[in-house]
């Protein structure tokens, strides 16, 4: 089931009554899906390009993952799991719902472009390693799935960070 944030007002001070409304000028879409294998909050994940009928193609979502036969590019980024465990821990599990991000800012996880650092703007592309994006690479055919939007220092490793996630769905 899709949902967006409506622009509601430009003014990233005050609105009526004194109230913040930067939230208001944040264009994020997310979409409800089904996980088909075990998520993570910052995942970057594809759809599930092997699936035999028409609406399953786009109902489940794997990691992304350049190493994957088929290759899975990705469409969006893991929001947060919609279900909750006997316990009520919200379970990211195979079969159970969860919101990702169609475009827009997001925390998702990524490389460290081979230890060199990145700066705000570089553009990101599938990998090798699930779920997880780094510095594109022009001698790459995968498109570009996002822009990072927050510095990653040299060495900084794999990690959740800010970006932009570009709409590809």
């Amino acid at each position: 089931m899709a949902t967006s944030t409506l622009l509601q007002s430009l003014n990233t001070d005050t609105d009526f009554g004194g109230v913040s409304t930067v939230g208001a000028s944040n264009r994020r879409q997310v979409e409800t899906f089904i996980a088909k294998e075990t998520l993570l909050v910052g995942d970057w994940v594809a759809f599930d390009y092997a699936a035999t009928a028409d609406g399953d193609v786009t109902l489940g979502v794997f990691k992304a993952d350049g190493n994957s036969t088929p290759v899975r590019t990705p469409m969006g980024v893991v929001l947060r799991g919609l279900d909750f465990d006997v316990d009520g821990v919200v379970d990211l599990s195979s079969g159970k719902r969860v919101e990702v991000v169609l475009s827009g800012v997001v925390d998702a996880l990524t490389g460290d472009n081979g230890g060199a650092g990145m700066a705000i703007g570089a553009l990101l592309q599938i990998t090798n390693t699930a779920g997880q994006v780094d510095a594109a690479s022009a001698a790459s055919a995968q498109p570009v799935c996002g822009i990072l939007a927050e510095t990653v220092a040299a060495a900084a490793g794999a990690g959740i960070r800010r970006v932009v996630v570009r709409k590809s769905f």
